[in-house]
């Protein structure tokens, strides 16, 4: 069976943040279909089981695009930030780590 989920996220800033979030979003087992919708702020995906939901979650808190009511954190953990929010897109550039 397949399940159709969306989940508001926060800090998604630009169309770029969005690929890259995508990129990583489908490196995740039994996750198909993914759309991310940058204007809105919300993720919708396929998945084929109730664990997979929870993965997802943890995987967008940990990349620094927690769900709505998370708390948030100030640098995310994809190694990247967004070096230019005054306009309606990112340059992404390496953290130094």
């Amino acid at each position: 069976m397949v399940f159709r989920n969306t989940i508001p996220i926060q800090n998604l800033k630009c169309n770029n943040c969005a690929t890259a979030l995508k990129r990583k979003i489908l490196q995740i087992q039994n996750i198909s279909d993914v759309y991310i919708h940058s204007d809105y702020s919300h993720i919708s995906f396929n998945h084929t089981s109730v664990n997979d939901l929870s993965n997802i979650e943890n995987m967008l808190t940990f990349l620094g695009f927690p769900p709505v009511g998370e708390k948030i954190k100030k640098k995310n953990n994809a190694g990247y930030y967004c070096k230019d929010q005054s306009r309606n897109y990112c340059v992404f550039e390496k953290t130094s780590t």
